[in-house]
């Protein structure tokens, strides 16, 4: 069935979006999703965190910047190389304290080029797991990144593309996807900034771009009654987040979004003006009292224009880089270049004026279901965010987990690795007996394809996320945050 609303819904206007929540409805009280997210049993739970107290903070040489990009060939081998599936990593021996502990440890890159190297504390491992990362392997092999149809979404819509949850997604300059976590903090995949043993070349400058609205006023008069369409259009837009709502976290997601907002409006206005027109010249009116009608309803259509809105992509500074020292190869490591530690933060030089999502950890009492990212794919977007940015936004199910990757066949292209992956859960329900409020909150973040050995050795490949757990939360907390009394807690 939900093949079939897929069909019927892919290439409607947002003027059907009756007719997609009505299906989603129907597949929700049949119970079509199963053991979905909609579950009561499954919600956002509070979990303690491992302290992580920084030791020691030592300066670095200068960086080179010779890392290889990922379209490069080289990074592309890299990539293609086969993991080391669940299975295979239960026959490795467990990684002990200090090697997590080094793991756990980071660079801090500034925009001046100067690096810093700081050792981390690890307490409370008894409430971490210990099981070991999952390296790479030889095997190099050919990329494949779309499954069968190609599932994604292109968010083409002004309203969509630059309101939650689709805002929080942004774009690195590098060439990646990233997503925000707060006013000014950026998540986004380590291999966008560092090819495990150099930073790359675009690490010098890197910025990061975001859709926003730009309003342009156009060539009419002064509008009349601006408070009062306001308070209509504040109406309406809270009417489309609500629909918003239940579409993207329902299943019923359209292949494009394109909006016809206004259009109705406009027209019903400009049929008036005419009507008008023609009410005069019927009650015996001459052609100029029919040219001053028709002159007057198309002097109404202008002013009631005012002024619109468009989408521009602005590009921000970042002031500093964080990157787990479990992605960074040493001579010391024998984990180097892991892709559980595929992940970086990025702290922007100001405070953006746009609607972050919160970090999270994924409740462990319950499988993963469906996990949702949006990105900036190559295949839908110009390089270097020139010309119509769109976000491509998709949702699958996790069709294998460890504690630090999830594997999965959502489809994506070059330039939506490190999009943030989340969820959509329940609060925890309140004293009051209320069932609790819908969140949504970031659980990892896309790293991109890899070849999995899986059990009997058979090789697989995934489109693989890094998964955000317990130590991981607690040192991007740190990070963000630097002081260990704030995250004691998740």
């Amino acid at each position: 069935m939900g093949v079939l609303i897929y069909f019927i819904c892919s290439g409607m206007a947002l003027t059907h979006l009756k007719c997609v929540l009505l299906c989603v409805a129907a597949l929700s009280a049949s119970g079509v999703f199963g053991n979905s997210e909609s579950n009561e049993v499954h919600r956002w739970t509070r979990q303690s965190l491992p302290e992580l107290v920084a030791t020691r903070t030592a300066l670095l040489r200068t960086p080179l910047f010779t890392g290889k990009e990922e379209e490069k060939e080289e990074l592309e081998r890299r990539a293609a190389k086969m993991l080391c599936g669940i299975e295979c990593q239960s026959t490795l021996p467990p990684v002990d304290q200090t090697e997590q502990e080094r793991n756990l440890g980071y660079e801090t890159l500034y925009e001046n080029g100067t690096r810093t190297h700081t050792d981390m504390s690890l307490q409370g491992i008894n409430k971490m797991s210990t099981r070991p990362p999952a390296h790479s392997t030889g095997l190099p092999r050919r990329k494949r990144q779309v499954y069968g149809a190609d599932g994604r979404f292109v968010i083409s819509d002004s309203h969509f593309i630059t309101n939650y949850p689709f805002s929080a997604a942004v774009r690195i300059s590098t060439g990646c996807s990233g997503v925000l976590i707060s006013s000014k903090h950026v998540l986004t995949a380590a291999h966008c900034i560092h090819d495990g043993r150099d930073y790359l070349e675009g690490a010098r400058k890197v910025r990061v771009g975001l859709l926003q609205l730009k309003t342009t006023r156009g060539s009419g008069g002064r509008r009349r009654g601006g408070r009062r369409r306001q308070g209509r259009k504040g109406g309406a837009e809270k009417g489309e987040k609500e629909r918003e709502e239940k579409l993207m976290d329902g299943g019923g997601e359209m292949n494009s979004l394109v909006g016809e907002r206004g259009r109705k409006g406009v027209e019903g206005r400009r049929r008036r003006g005419r009507k008008r027109a023609e009410e005069g010249t019927a009650d015996g009116g001459d052609k100029k009292s029919e040219r001053r009608g028709r002159r007057k309803g198309l002097n109404r259509v202008r002013r009631s224009t005012g002024a619109t809105q468009e989408p521009v992509f602005r590009w921000t500074r970042v002031k500093q880089t964080k990157i787990p020292k479990g992605w960074i190869h040493t001579q010391n490591s024998t984990n180097s270049l892991s892709p559980d530690y595929d992940y970086a933060l990025l702290e922007l030089k100001r405070p953006v004026k746009q609607k972050h999502m919160e970090l999270g950890v994924a409740p462990s009492t319950a499988p993963l279901t469906r996990i949702h990212f949006s990105g900036y794919d190559a295949d839908k977007n110009l390089p270097d965010g020139i010309g119509d940015e769109r976000v491509v936004y998709r949702f699958c199910s996790v069709a294998k987990e460890s504690d630090d990757l999830m594997y999965q066949h959502c489809d994506a292209q070059t330039g939506a690795t490190g999009a943030g992956v989340y969820i959509r859960l329940r609060q925890e329900a309140g004293h009051t007996g209320s069932k609790g409020k819908w969140k949504r909150r970031v659980i990892g973040v896309f790293s991109g394809h890899h070849w999995v050995k899986v059990e009997g050795g058979e090789q697989r490949d995934f489109n693989v996320a890094v998964r955000i757990t317990p130590p991981k939360y607690a040192q991007i907390c740190h990070w963000i945050h630097g002081d260990p009394s704030l995250c004691k807690e998740v």
